[in-house]
Protein backbone atom coordinates (compact mmCIF):
# COMPACT_ATOMS: atom_id res chain seq x y z
CA UNK A 1 0.00 0.00 0.00
CA UNK A 2 1.32 3.81 -0.89
CA UNK A 3 2.24 5.86 2.02
CA UNK A 4 0.41 8.78 2.56
CA UNK A 5 2.35 11.75 1.72
CA UNK A 6 1.85 13.64 5.08
CA UNK A 7 3.20 10.26 7.43
CA UNK A 8 6.42 11.21 6.40
CA UNK A 9 8.91 12.65 8.76
CA UNK A 10 9.56 16.28 8.00
CA UNK A 11 11.79 18.13 10.23
CA UNK A 12 10.57 21.70 9.63
CA UNK A 13 6.95 20.59 9.67
CA UNK A 14 4.28 21.87 7.00
CA UNK A 15 2.68 24.58 9.46
CA UNK A 16 1.46 28.12 8.41
CA UNK A 17 4.74 29.63 10.14
CA UNK A 18 6.77 27.30 8.34
CA UNK A 19 5.40 27.79 4.95
CA UNK A 20 5.94 31.61 5.30
CA UNK A 21 9.68 30.83 6.52
CA UNK A 22 10.41 29.30 3.61
CA UNK A 23 9.35 31.76 1.51
CA UNK A 24 11.61 34.31 3.83
CA UNK A 25 14.54 31.77 3.86
CA UNK A 26 14.65 31.80 0.02
CA UNK A 27 15.25 35.74 -0.01
CA UNK A 28 17.30 36.25 2.46
CA UNK A 29 19.94 33.21 0.71
CA UNK A 30 19.20 34.11 -2.69
CA UNK A 31 22.58 35.87 -4.06
CA UNK A 32 24.60 33.23 -3.10
CA UNK A 33 22.71 30.51 -4.88
CA UNK A 34 21.43 32.73 -8.24
CA UNK A 35 24.35 34.11 -8.30
CA UNK A 36 25.62 30.89 -10.47
CA UNK A 37 22.74 29.77 -12.34
CA UNK A 38 21.68 30.60 -15.06
CA UNK A 39 18.83 29.59 -16.84
CA UNK A 40 18.17 32.43 -19.68
CA UNK A 41 18.29 30.51 -22.53
CA UNK A 42 16.04 27.37 -20.62
CA UNK A 43 12.29 27.24 -21.77
CA UNK A 44 11.06 24.18 -19.57
CA UNK A 45 11.95 23.54 -16.59
CA UNK A 46 11.58 21.07 -14.23
CA UNK A 47 11.76 21.52 -10.39
CA UNK A 48 11.79 18.77 -7.48
CA UNK A 49 10.84 19.54 -4.44
CA UNK A 50 8.70 22.81 -5.13
CA UNK A 51 7.39 22.98 -1.64
CA UNK A 52 5.39 26.19 -1.06
CA UNK A 53 6.69 28.00 -4.53
CA UNK A 54 9.80 29.48 -2.49
CA UNK A 55 12.66 29.02 -5.35
CA UNK A 56 9.98 28.93 -8.01
CA UNK A 57 8.69 32.72 -7.02
CA UNK A 58 12.55 33.86 -7.35
CA UNK A 59 13.11 31.15 -10.53
CA UNK A 60 10.21 33.22 -12.33
CA UNK A 61 11.10 36.40 -11.45
CA UNK A 62 14.94 35.77 -12.12
CA UNK A 63 14.12 34.41 -15.38
CA UNK A 64 10.89 35.27 -17.20
CA UNK A 65 11.37 32.79 -20.00
CA UNK A 66 10.77 30.12 -17.55
CA UNK A 67 7.93 27.76 -18.02
CA UNK A 68 8.22 25.78 -14.88
CA UNK A 69 6.62 22.07 -13.73
CA UNK A 70 7.18 21.32 -10.09
CA UNK A 71 7.27 18.27 -8.38
CA UNK A 72 5.93 18.06 -4.97
CA UNK A 73 5.43 15.06 -2.17
CA UNK A 74 2.87 17.16 -0.21
CA UNK A 75 -0.05 18.12 -0.33
CA UNK A 76 -0.74 21.19 1.37
CA UNK A 77 2.76 22.53 0.19
CA UNK A 78 1.33 22.57 -3.12
CA UNK A 79 -1.69 24.41 -2.19
CA UNK A 80 0.01 26.62 -0.38
CA UNK A 81 2.13 26.95 -3.66
CA UNK A 82 -0.58 27.32 -5.95
CA UNK A 83 -2.54 30.37 -3.72
CA UNK A 84 1.24 31.80 -3.62
CA UNK A 85 1.20 32.05 -7.63
CA UNK A 86 -1.70 33.06 -7.88
CA UNK A 87 -1.16 36.23 -5.71
CA UNK A 88 2.29 36.40 -7.43
CA UNK A 89 0.12 36.50 -10.61
CA UNK A 90 1.24 33.57 -12.38
CA UNK A 91 -0.89 31.35 -14.15
CA UNK A 92 -0.87 27.62 -15.62
CA UNK A 93 1.05 28.70 -18.71
CA UNK A 94 3.94 29.56 -16.53
CA UNK A 95 3.90 27.26 -13.30
CA UNK A 96 2.10 23.91 -12.34
CA UNK A 97 2.43 21.75 -9.71
CA UNK A 98 2.34 17.78 -9.55
CA UNK A 99 1.85 15.52 -6.55
CA UNK A 100 4.21 12.49 -7.33
CA UNK A 101 7.38 10.83 -5.51
CA UNK A 102 10.69 12.12 -7.42
CA UNK A 103 11.67 8.76 -6.76
CA UNK A 104 9.14 7.19 -8.85
CA UNK A 105 8.89 9.92 -11.53
CA UNK A 106 5.93 9.45 -14.44
CA UNK A 107 5.95 12.68 -16.85
CA UNK A 108 4.57 13.47 -19.60
CA UNK A 109 6.87 15.69 -21.34
CA UNK A 110 10.96 16.38 -21.10
CA UNK A 111 12.39 19.73 -19.83
CA UNK A 112 15.33 21.52 -20.92
CA UNK A 113 16.89 21.51 -17.21
CA UNK A 114 16.33 21.22 -13.70
CA UNK A 115 16.55 22.62 -10.85
CA UNK A 116 17.01 20.94 -6.93
CA UNK A 117 17.42 23.46 -3.77
CA UNK A 118 17.34 22.26 -0.33
CA UNK A 119 15.55 18.59 -0.74
CA UNK A 120 17.79 15.68 -1.51
CA UNK A 121 18.84 16.26 2.45
CA UNK A 122 15.12 14.77 3.63
CA UNK A 123 15.13 12.21 1.06
CA UNK A 124 17.01 8.70 2.22
CA UNK A 125 18.49 7.50 -0.84
CA UNK A 126 18.74 10.54 -2.98
CA UNK A 127 19.92 8.73 -6.04
CA UNK A 128 17.04 7.41 -6.70
CA UNK A 129 15.49 11.20 -7.31
CA UNK A 130 18.81 11.96 -9.83
CA UNK A 131 17.84 8.65 -11.86
CA UNK A 132 14.53 8.83 -11.78
CA UNK A 133 14.33 12.52 -13.01
CA UNK A 134 16.95 11.69 -16.30
CA UNK A 135 14.44 9.85 -18.46
CA UNK A 136 12.57 13.36 -18.37
CA UNK A 137 15.17 15.68 -19.45
CA UNK A 138 16.40 16.27 -22.69
CA UNK A 139 19.90 15.36 -24.15
CA UNK A 140 22.42 17.95 -22.64
CA UNK A 141 19.67 19.74 -20.24
CA UNK A 142 21.51 21.51 -17.36
CA UNK A 143 20.91 20.19 -13.63
CA UNK A 144 21.40 22.63 -10.92
CA UNK A 145 21.73 21.06 -7.36
CA UNK A 146 22.07 23.08 -3.96
CA UNK A 147 22.33 21.40 -1.15
CA UNK A 148 23.13 21.62 2.64
CA UNK A 149 26.89 20.78 4.19
CA UNK A 150 25.74 21.66 8.00
CA UNK A 151 28.99 20.72 9.43
CA UNK A 152 30.25 23.92 8.25
CA UNK A 153 28.23 25.59 10.35
CA UNK A 154 30.35 27.54 12.81
CA UNK A 155 29.79 30.58 15.34
CA UNK A 156 32.30 32.56 17.31
CA UNK A 157 32.37 32.55 20.40
CA UNK A 158 31.40 29.41 21.10
CA UNK A 159 27.54 28.80 22.76
CA UNK A 160 27.24 25.30 24.05
CA UNK A 161 23.10 26.25 24.06
CA UNK A 162 23.54 26.34 20.12
CA UNK A 163 25.94 24.16 19.43
CA UNK A 164 24.33 21.36 21.22
CA UNK A 165 21.14 21.99 19.49
CA UNK A 166 22.45 21.48 16.56
CA UNK A 167 23.99 18.72 16.95
CA UNK A 168 20.88 17.22 18.04
CA UNK A 169 18.74 18.42 14.94
CA UNK A 170 20.96 17.42 12.27
CA UNK A 171 20.96 13.14 14.44
CA UNK A 172 17.14 13.80 14.31
CA UNK A 173 17.53 14.51 10.69
CA UNK A 174 19.50 11.62 10.47
CA UNK A 175 17.50 9.28 12.38
CA UNK A 176 14.35 10.11 10.05
CA UNK A 177 15.86 9.23 6.61
CA UNK A 178 17.59 12.64 5.89
CA UNK A 179 21.05 13.39 5.17
CA UNK A 180 22.47 16.89 6.54
CA UNK A 181 25.52 16.30 4.86
CA UNK A 182 24.15 15.39 1.23
CA UNK A 183 25.83 18.52 -0.15
CA UNK A 184 29.30 16.98 0.39
CA UNK A 185 27.96 13.92 -1.75
CA UNK A 186 26.31 15.83 -4.35
CA UNK A 187 29.72 14.71 -7.32
CA UNK A 188 29.36 11.47 -6.77
CA UNK A 189 25.91 10.72 -6.54
CA UNK A 190 25.41 12.63 -9.81
CA UNK A 191 28.24 10.36 -11.17
CA UNK A 192 26.37 7.15 -10.07
CA UNK A 193 22.82 8.76 -11.73
CA UNK A 194 24.93 9.17 -14.88
CA UNK A 195 25.44 12.74 -15.43
CA UNK A 196 27.96 14.42 -17.02
CA UNK A 197 30.40 17.33 -16.90
CA UNK A 198 29.56 17.56 -12.78
CA UNK A 199 31.15 20.97 -11.80
CA UNK A 200 30.85 21.70 -7.45
CA UNK A 201 31.40 24.92 -5.65
CA UNK A 202 31.26 25.93 -2.38
CA UNK A 203 28.80 29.44 -1.45
CA UNK A 204 27.53 30.78 1.33
CA UNK A 205 28.03 32.91 4.45
CA UNK A 206 31.10 34.26 6.23
CA UNK A 207 30.45 37.53 8.27
CA UNK A 208 31.76 39.23 10.63
CA UNK A 209 32.22 42.96 12.14
CA UNK A 210 32.95 44.16 8.39
CA UNK A 211 29.13 43.59 7.53
CA UNK A 212 27.32 43.87 10.95
CA UNK A 213 23.61 44.19 8.98
CA UNK A 214 23.76 41.33 6.70
CA UNK A 215 25.21 39.49 10.04
CA UNK A 216 22.36 40.06 12.06
CA UNK A 217 19.89 39.16 8.85
CA UNK A 218 21.79 35.98 8.94
CA UNK A 219 21.60 34.84 12.64
CA UNK A 220 17.98 35.49 12.82
CA UNK A 221 17.06 33.67 9.80
CA UNK A 222 19.31 30.84 11.42
CA UNK A 223 17.59 31.14 14.57
CA UNK A 224 13.95 30.73 12.68
CA UNK A 225 15.77 27.85 10.30
CA UNK A 226 16.56 26.07 13.93
CA UNK A 227 13.38 26.66 15.67
CA UNK A 228 11.42 25.23 12.68
CA UNK A 229 12.83 22.03 13.74
CA UNK A 230 11.57 22.29 17.49
CA UNK A 231 8.18 21.05 17.56
CA UNK A 232 9.07 17.62 16.42
CA UNK A 233 12.42 17.49 18.60
CA UNK A 234 10.55 18.29 21.77
CA UNK A 235 7.63 15.72 20.74
CA UNK A 236 10.10 12.84 20.44
CA UNK A 237 11.79 14.16 23.62
CA UNK A 238 14.92 14.77 22.34
CA UNK A 239 14.94 18.53 23.86
CA UNK A 240 12.81 20.52 26.22
CA UNK A 241 11.07 23.66 25.85
CA UNK A 242 14.17 25.00 28.35
CA UNK A 243 16.75 24.03 25.63
CA UNK A 244 14.73 25.63 22.86
CA UNK A 245 14.39 29.05 24.34
CA UNK A 246 17.84 29.11 25.46
CA UNK A 247 19.27 28.11 21.86
CA UNK A 248 16.98 31.24 20.38
CA UNK A 249 18.25 33.23 23.34
CA UNK A 250 21.43 32.70 22.36
CA UNK A 251 21.80 33.42 18.92
CA UNK A 252 19.75 36.30 20.01
CA UNK A 253 22.89 37.02 21.71
CA UNK A 254 25.18 36.10 19.10
CA UNK A 255 23.69 38.66 16.49
CA UNK A 256 24.12 41.54 18.99
CA UNK A 257 27.70 41.01 19.47
CA UNK A 258 30.03 43.06 17.73
CA UNK A 259 32.46 40.59 17.44
CA UNK A 260 30.74 37.77 16.60
CA UNK A 261 31.06 35.33 13.55
CA UNK A 262 29.04 33.31 11.58
CA UNK A 263 29.76 30.79 9.21
CA UNK A 264 28.10 28.25 6.62
CA UNK A 265 29.13 26.77 3.28
CA UNK A 266 26.49 25.03 1.39
CA UNK A 267 27.54 22.92 -1.94
CA UNK A 268 25.99 23.61 -5.27
CA UNK A 269 26.89 21.14 -8.48
CA UNK A 270 25.81 22.04 -12.31
CA UNK A 271 25.85 18.89 -14.37
CA UNK A 272 24.02 17.66 -17.67
CA UNK A 273 21.88 15.09 -18.80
Amino acid sequence: MQQDPSEKKYIHGYTATEQERLREQALVIERPIYGYIDFSKVRDLLEIGSGVGAQTEVLLRRFPNLSITGVEYEALQIKKAQENMVALGYGPEKVKFIQQDATKLHLDKTFDAAFICWVLEHIPDPVRVLISMKPFLKPGAMVSVTEVFNSSFYTYPYLPAVMDYWEIYNQYQVTIGGDPQVGAKLGALLDEAGYKDIELRSGGFHLDKRKPEEKKTVFTYWKNLMSSGAPSLIQEGLITEKDFKAMQEAMDSLKEMPESIFNYRFIQATAYA
